[in-house]
């Protein structure tokens, strides 16, 4: 870790406009659910929406490199580490609600939210239980379950725009958050397609449509989606969730392109595509990023050789 990286990181623990936690060289296998990874050179868990954007507001000033993390769920991190800062959702986690709409911070997890939900009777997420993701996460990515997208469920959503925080003098960081509301309309929202994709914007709230539901009844769907996750083999081994997305189009889901390539069960170093799942990458125990990056890409070959079709990554590499 260079000088540098530990003044900023002491600059922005010592700000009176941060609240959280600063530290460093920290290991990101600790943070993701497929535990591979080296260290973060800077790692903050701003505890607030101002908290963080002060914290990218310090980053930017200094020109370091600034990668968001929430549950770590769908990330396969370097076994170098990351040279830059590594701004987590985790504190953010409050779970508040009025006439059934939720406000969820970004870290908020998923199964936190249905416990929430089971114990005042607010309905309609039950189809998410289970999902190792934060609210953040979800909303980020569009989560799809049981044919359900989190976008369905989504109110509006408080981000901040970093392009606006990067052009700030740092006097008034409150005018770069930003609220989205969600009309329904348009392509913005897609199969794993959300309109903060490939954009300067960071989630930090996002605002959940409920119903009311019986409480016992809340528990016994979450129970049930559960149930059917763990026959699947979702809890087995750590892993990062499905890997590929499915294409609607060209017809067969990913994990049955995979399953009919014969690739089920192979491994690379560590990492072994799931023998009960196609569309499950799992570490046996020792695995590293890139023998999972390495049993991706023989995947995707294997695949276009045998169909001529390209799957596309869900997983991110960082």
């Amino acid at each position: 870790m260079s000088n540098s990286i530990r003044e900023i990181g002491e600059n922005i623990k010592n700000s009176q406009n941060f609240r959280g936690r600063v530290s460093f060289d920290e290991p990101l296998c600790n943070h993701t659910t497929m535990k591979v990874g080296g260290p973060a050179a800077l790692f903050l868990e701003p505890a607030d929406t101002l908290s963080a954007a002060e914290a990218f507001l310090k980053c930017f000033e200094a020109g370091v490199r600034v990668f968001v993390l929430g549950g770590g769920s769908n990330i396969v991190a370097s076994d170098d580490g990351f040279c830059g800062a590594v701004i987590s959702t985790k504190l953010m986690d409050s779970v508040t609600d009025e006439d059934f709409v939720l406000c969820c911070g970004a870290g908020a997890k998923i199964d936190s939210v249905l416990e929430y939900c089971a114990q005042r009777g607010i309905g309609g997420l039950e189809t998410f239980a289970g999902l190792p993701a934060t609210c953040g996460g979800a909303a980020y990515m569009n989560a799809r379950c049981y044919s359900v997208d989190f976008s369905e469920l989504i109110d509006r959503v408080e981000y901040i725009d970093l392009n606006e925080l990067s052009q700030n003098s740092g006097a008034n960081v409150e005018c770069c958050v930003k609220m989205y509301h969600n009309t329904g309309n348009g392509k913005e929202w897609d199969y794993k397609l959300s309109p903060f994709m490939g954009k300067r914007t960071v989630i930090t709230r996002v605002y959940l449509s409920g119903k009311k539901k019986d409480c016992s009844e809340i528990k016994a769907e979450c129970e049930k989606y559960i149930l059917d996750r763990t026959k699947k083999g979702h809890f087995r081994a750590p892993s990062a969730g499905s890997v590929f997305r499915n294409n609607r189009e060209f017809g067969s889901p990913s994990g049955v392109l995979v399953d009919e390539a014969g690739l089920k069960g192979v491994s690379v170093g560590g990492a072994q595509i799931a023998p009960w799942h196609g569309n499950f990458i799992i570490n046996t125990g020792k695995a590293t990023a890139f023998d999972i990056k390495s049993l991706v890409e023989l995947t995707e070959q294997k695949v276009f050789e045998r169909t001529g079709f390209r799957m596309v990554p869900e997983i991110i590499f960082l």
